[in-house]
């Protein structure tokens, strides 16, 4: 089911059911949510394995996600949470790298460039990828993967909302990792069939049809491989209720200028 909140709603995709609940004691209890293009998308149920396609919530801005998955015991965030600042790098990220490197057989090569180094504080000050690069390459003393600017916006909201209250409910997960765990296995990148296949019969089984298309609603638009790091950020969430995640650094991980954790969930 997909629903679009906090503007107009028009009609929704062909082949999408519209959800115009409000959500109330059998509310679902867990989410994952990714960015996507013109906002973010939101993947709830009650529990893992899915015992049903989940709830689909197409959002604009973080902060009607934060309102959406309120009642949510967990939420998995393909999002980075904690920053570093000035030539440091977080030693999450390098983690995951190894991580996903050390676990990647001969279809999976390069798996651990699938994690980007998140770009040090000083650089969300930018106004254009130009003044991004120059602001990265001042801290850092390098610039950034063209790719990073992209989610620039994105990450401001998460990093203007989060707070480490917040962060023991909404936390960061990287969805190749919550995949390999589920798999046994580094998957195939998701840019090629085998491996957009592999991700749907792992995380929807027989009745994967929802998530072999794209949908979109109100300006907000989440392609397959956003519905399905969405559902890969669920699994994690309810992992981590359960005591069965894993967490890079395993311990103590350090905190950034505002006191959020600087960790990644799995």
């Amino acid at each position: 089911m997909t629903e679009a909140r906090d503007q107009q709603k028009p009609a929704p995709p062909a082949g999408v059911r519209p959800d115009t609940s409000e959500p109330g004691p059998g509310a679902p209890l867990f989410a994952g949510v990714d960015a996507c293009r013109g906002g973010w998308v939101a993947a709830l149920a009650p529990g893992w394995p899915l015992a049903a396609p989940p709830r689909i919530l197409l959002l604009p801005y973080f902060a009607a996600v934060l309102r959406a998955v309120a009642g949510c015991r967990r939420v998995g965030l393909d999002m980075p949470v904690g920053l570093p600042s000035g030539p440091g790098v977080r030693r999450c990220d390098l983690l995951a790298r190894e991580e996903l490197a050390r676990g990647a057989g001969p279809d999976a090569r390069g798996a651990g460039a699938r994690v980007f180094l998140a770009p040090p504080r000083e650089a969300l000050a930018a106004a254009t990828p130009r003044q991004f690069q120059a602001l990265h390459r001042a801290a850092r003393g390098t610039g950034a993967g063209l790719p990073v600017w992209g989610i620039v916006p994105r990450l401001r909201e998460v990093d203007a909302a989060m707070t480490p209250a917040l962060q023991e409910r909404v936390f960061e997960v990287h969805p190749e990792l919550a995949l390999a765990r589920l798999a046994g296995r580094v998957l195939p990148s998701k840019h090629g069939a085998p491996g957009r296949e592999a991700r749907r019969t792992l995380l929807c089984g027989p009745d994967c049809a929802w998530a072999a298309r794209g949908v979109h609603c109100a300006g907000v638009a989440a392609a397959p491989h956003d519905l399905l790091d969405a559902v890969a950020c669920l699994a994690a969430a309810c992992a981590r209720h359960q005591g069965r995640a894993l967490r890079l650094p395993r311990q103590s991980p350090p905190r950034d200028a505002r006191g959020l954790r600087m960790e990644i969930w799995f």
